[in-house]
């Protein structure tokens, strides 16, 4: 029993830092119906603003990680605002090449500029453990497990409590209806993009004291990822974070009882059969976010 309950709290801190990457991701999605698939490249540029923090000036990418989110919200709405925003009335298609360019070039320049060779920060803590309730918890994944929570309650607070939440959240209702109520919608997915660009870079510095950054690194979490996005229900924030966890978990769990090789393919079995089968979600909710975006589009004026 205490295995499984080491295994699940493993999992589980694993699973916070999968939810903190995606939401911004599933933000994005939710407000705008563009699927950013330059999103784990911008988790990147995250990952290398920490190291930089950390090899140049000394600071666990921890602390610097909020100064990084900043940065990567910054170059996240100016990209929305030159590349994505003139997109977003066309096919669908022509906006995952984009964004899937997007990715590429950024990977170039971060390899233009480092060289392909990995790179990991230096901690105080890493390679410590701390005692929860009899279980070990790794210090770098507990650490990071907590950020990813006040940094979701944060942005729960931030989309509910604000009015600048709430509008962001009329504009994902209904574009047309929002606007005829005052709100600038083009800002308000500027605003979106920034903020799940930003989400991304920050989750960037904070698991970079566990991990190692080369300018490929995206590769190794963009399916995940969009694992994590398909199971929690396209573009809910909530239902992110939960299917974070579950991911999580089911790595654990899949490396504790079975092979630490088998991890990655038990989760996309368990995302396939969701993609698939499960009602009202997977494929049905991605038809259902084209044909609304379809109705978007078509009535918007010229």
């Amino acid at each position: 029993m205490e295995v499984l309950a080491q295994a699940v709290l493993n999992g589980a801190l694993i699973g916070l830092v999968y939810a903190l990457i995606a939401v911004g991701l599933t933000l994005v999605y939710g407000v705008m119906d563009v699927i950013n698939f330059a999103h784990a490249e911008f988790m990147m540029l995250g990952m290398f603003g920490g190291y930089v923090f950390s090899s140049a000036f000394g600071i666990d990418p921890l602390i610097a990680a909020p100064i990084v989110g900043l940065i990567i919200f910054v170059i996240g709405a100016a990209t929305e605002r030159i590349i994505i925003e003139p997109l977003l009335r066309s096919h669908s298609s022509t906006q995952v090449m984009a964004t899937v360019g997007l990715g590429l070039v950024l990977a170039s320049i971060m390899a233009l500029i480092f060289g392909n060779t990995s790179r990991s920060a230096t901690t105080p803590y890493q390679g410590q453990s701390i005692s929860i309730l009899g279980l070990n918890a790794s210090a770098p994944y507990l650490y990071a497990g907590i950020y990813a929570l006040v940094v979701a309650g944060l942005l729960w607070f931030f989309l509910s409590r604000t009015e600048t939440g709430r509008a962001m959240r009329a504009t994902a209702q209904n574009r047309n209806a929002a606007t005829l109520m005052g709100i600038n919608s083009k800002s308000m997915y500027m605003l979106a993009f920034g903020i799940g660009t930003g989400l991304a870079g920050l989750a960037g510095a904070v698991i970079l004291p566990y991990t190692l950054v080369h300018p490929y690194i995206g590769q190794q979490y963009v399916l995940i990822m969009f694992t994590v996005v398909v199971l929690g229900t396209l573009g809910s924030v909530k239902g992110a974070l939960i299917a974070g966890v579950v991911v999580g978990v089911i790595q654990s769990l899949t490396s504790q009882y079975l092979k630490t090789e088998m991890q990655n393919l038990v989760v996309f079995v368990v995302f396939f059969v969701v993609l698939v089968l499960v009602p009202g979600g997977g494929i049905k909710a991605i038809r259902h976010k084209i044909e609304r975006r379809g109705r978007r589009v078509s009535h918007q004026p010229a």
